[in-house]
């Protein structure tokens, strides 16, 4: 309507200018689209990323995972779940590493002291391992899932360890280790 009417219009009938201030312009429902559209992605994003409970890198220097470094460790706080949780660590990787295989263990102790320990061995030459392409062309994500049912009973904080004890030299190539833990996705 206040496209079609005049200032003389206006001046004529004194009682539309108080009704034209408060009419919007007409693109005012393409904003509340656009903000509603807005809104919902929003929502979107953020409900997807509450499948993540914990997420951590620690990157290393000039890409080498250091012999004196190779025990890293994570304090995670967790509420207790009857629901599974996936736990995962990646590399991220520069190019080859100097080793063809990295020998790791990976130690879970809960709040009240209990110890899990599992080991595993990272294949740098085997191109069936799960790796990701990388930003650059020779760089790569190695993704070991660790545990993909795992259930954190208790509530408080768990200490994880990853320590590779392939060699007692560097590991070059190897520029971050990241690890992640999220909830299973419920099936229907």
């Amino acid at each position: 309507m206040v496209g079609f009417l005049s200032i003389t219009n206006i001046c004529q009938f004194p009682c539309l200018v108080k009704f034209c201030i408060t009419l919007q312009p007409k693109n005012t429902m393409k904003k509340i689209i656009s903000f509603l559209l807005l809104t919902l992605i929003v929502f979107l994003l953020v409900s997807c990323s509450k499948r993540i409970v914990f997420d951590e890198k620690v990157s290393f220097p000039n890409a080498n995972w250091a012999f004196e470094n190779k025990a890293l460790t994570f304090q995670v706080p967790l509420t207790g779940s009857e629901k599974p949780h996936t736990v995962v660590i990646e590399l991220d990787l520069t190019g080859t590493p100097n080793v063809d295989l990295m020998s790791t263990t990976f130690t879970i102790i809960t709040p009240n002291g209990g110890t899990t320990v599992k080991g595993f061995t990272f294949n740098f030459n085997n191109p069936q391992e799960p790796y990701i392409q990388g930003a650059a062309e020779n760089e790569k994500i190695y993704r070991m899932v660790v545990y993909p049912k795992r259930y954190f009973s208790e509530t408080g904080v768990y200490t994880f360890e990853v320590n590779q004890f392939s060699n007692k030299a560097d590991n070059y190539n190897i520029r971050a280790l990241r690890m992640y833990i999220k909830k299973v996705k419920e099936e229907r």
